[in-house]
């Protein structure tokens, strides 16, 4: 799914005219509030850390010792049960050391942003049902509309679950997934 279908989307979602081909979503304000919206929801959908854009790597120090941590990473922790990391001042910091000096590349796992062109069609879904909500209940505000919208955000909350498991080779004695999988459903 494009940005501009996701936008498309949330408008009809809202009872507005989606955009054409020639129009420019900077110059519709209707649209610019739905682009900003998409934003909140994409982060905080993505933030969750699902199979596609979770990732181990090493972070190596430059040559000041510090490990810069880019603006596209929502989330950095210790790849490790024992790694004490977070983010401070866009540089990783040793909580258990109190340092952000590291001597060595460190193993840490990151949740990672990416483009809503570039995410997977059903997690894209579940960001533009999410955002539909959102938008409809602070626009609009109909109960029952609200309700149908929360129940169509269920479903593609389901849907995003369901894909992020069966994308994993977990196994239900050694794997963490099947806690950051009850983490998803309790949210």
């Amino acid at each position: 799914m494009q940005e501009r279908e996701a936008i498309n989307e949330v408008l009809l979602n809202i009872n507005e005219l989606p955009l054409d081909d020639s129009d420019v979503v900077e110059d519709i304000n209707i649209a610019v509030v739905v682009s900003k919206v998409l934003d909140i929801s994409r982060k905080q959908i993505l933030g969750q850390g699902w199979n596609f854009n979770r990732t181990t790597r090493d972070l190596v120090p430059n040559i000041d010792e510090y490990i810069i941590i880019p603006k596209s990473f929502l989330a950095v922790d210790g790849a490790s049960d024992t790694d004490n990391y977070t983010v401070r001042d866009s540089k990783l910091f040793d909580k258990t050391n109190v340092s952000f000096r590291f001597t060595s590349p460190v193993s840490c796992e990151i949740i990672e942003d990416i483009v809503f062109d570039d995410i997977p069609y059903v997690f894209a879904n579940y960001i533009v049902k999410s955002a539909s909500l959102m938008t409809y209940s602070n626009i609009v505000g109909d109960a029952n509309g609200v309700q149908i919208r929360a129940t169509q955000l269920n479903e593609a909350k389901i849907n995003a679950i369901r894909t992020d498991a069966n994308e994993i080779d977990g196994n239900l004695l050694t794997s963490t997934y099947i806690t950051d999988l009850s983490d998803k459903t309790s949210i």
